[in-house]
């Protein structure tokens, strides 16, 4: 509960997370729950504080969750016709030094106010990053006081030196975007030299130099269901036409040719334990003829497939789920799906336990987030826990015509809990 003589909000316990809904239903209880938790004096007498449950908990929920999932969503922003900003930055360490070493630190759904996530950041912050990147989900619905709290108050997203980004995820929209488009992107963006930024413009955002281009997608903006049949009938978390009419005109994605190319999202495209979303990846797959990077969040864990296709998606992908920024990985006994829709070139995941927390004593694994170091051609991948554990390391290069080779992976512990799927490591870079 926050202390009402603070000027912010306390850290979350990380028991609060566990199994958390992607129903927009469930989630509004969450916080319909914490607002209860806030607001009621527990020395008044029994009588009015039934009264605040039922009013913040039942009438309260109602509104909201109607209100949040019968109103128009947020306009879907775009960058300006005209002008400078078109949403691509040099991928570079300063503006005078354009070879040098590059540091992006990526963390997905981490936006839980937690103390696993001050963990995270802090560790981030450690490594002076100058680019740091969300790939979504700000719990329990992206309003505009959780954006405020989880990302900026109640724990600070890290930022770096050149840059901060956000991508757009199905608890941000749960909120209709408001939150998101509102309150945290205006706080975020490309820092030029001798200036704080002028706030990240719109849901997607290209980096690039001479042999990358890493390139910020919003699968989240079609996330959100058909109310009470969300579970039925799956979104689609397809990209907008405006993000498609973006990548082929400014970005120019078709004919690059020479970039080594890596994507961000907070959506999986495929996964070997939950549902697959191959709609923005049989979008892409009518722009890019080659292998891709993609890393994503929304499953919360760690996870590195070697390069796959499905039929229905056709793009060809090295995936990498790094989902684990602050929500408990609490999922750690269950078991890769072995089936043939399920299949999809799983390598390595991290299952380690960590502890047990809760009523039920849930085991859970440990936080995480994934370090990208750009050396001209040459990027290094380096994997760390919230125990700051160097886990894993991969080094890839981009070649003639973009295509990406990777160049070397190796495991950096032994713990039986980081298991290897696969038949052996360089399964995941070849």
């Amino acid at each position: 509960m926050t202390d009402p003589k603070s000027s912010e909000p306390e850290l979350r316990d990380r028991e609060v997370m566990l199994k958390v809904p992607r129903t927009m239903a469930g989630s509004h209880n969450l916080t319909q729950a914490e607002l209860l938790r806030e607001r009621q004096d527990p020395n008044r007498p029994l009588p009015a504080r039934a009264a605040d449950y039922l009013k913040i908990r039942v009438f309260e929920w109602i509104w909201h969750y109607i209100r949040s999932r019968f109103g128009p969503k947020h306009e879907f922003l775009t960058y300006p016709g005209s002008g400078n900003d078109r949403g691509i930055y040099p991928l570079t360490a300063d503006e005078g030094a354009p070879r040098a070493p590059v540091r992006v630190e990526l963390v997905g759904d981490w936006g839980t106010g937690t103390r696993d996530a001050q963990r995270i950041a802090q560790l981030m912050v450690q490594r002076d990053p100058h680019f740091t990147v969300h790939l979504g989900d700000v719990y329990y619905v992206g309003t505009k006081k959780e954006i405020r709290e989880n990302m900026l108050e109640r724990v600070r997203w890290p930022l770096g030196s050149r840059g901060s980004f956000s991508l757009n995820s199905n608890h941000e929209m749960y909120a209709r975007g408001f939150g998101y488009f509102k309150v945290l992107l205006p706080a975020l963006g490309f820092r030029a030299s001798g200036n704080d930024g002028t706030g990240q413009r719109a849901s997607f955002f290209c980096l690039r130099n001479d042999h990358w281009a890493v390139i910020g997608l919003d699968t989240g903006y079609y996330s959100v269901g058909i109310p009470a049949l969300e579970k039925i009938f799956k979104p689609s978390a397809k990209l907008h036409d405006r993000l498609l009419d973006w990548l082929k005109k400014d970005v120019r994605l078709q004919e690059d040719k020479q970039r080594g190319i890596i994507l961000l999202s907070h959506h999986q495209y495929y996964s070997q334990w939950e549902s697959h979303y191959e709609r923005a990846a049989r979008q892409l797959s009518d722009l890019v003829n080659r292998p891709v990077m993609w890393f994503w969040g929304h499953e919360h864990r760690m996870a590195v497939y070697g390069a796959h296709a499905t039929k229905k998606g056709r793009l060809t992908v090295f995936g990498r789920c790094i989902g684990h920024g602050g929500m408990p990985i609490e999922d750690i006994k269950d078991l890769p799906r072995n089936d043939k829709k399920h299949r999809v070139g799983l390598v390595l995941y991290d299952a380690r336990r960590q502890t047990s927390i809760g009523d039920k004593n849930t085991p859970i694994g440990y936080n995480g987030f994934a370090e990208l170091v750009f050396k001209e051609d040459e990027l290094e991948i380096g994997y760390h826990d919230s125990d700051n554990q160097y886990l894993l390391r991969e080094v890839w290069r981009a070649g003639d015509g973009g295509r990406i080779t990777g160049v070397s992976i190796e495991s950096k512990i032994t713990d039986p809990g980081f298991v290897l799927y696969g038949s052996k490591l360089e399964d995941a870079i070849s």
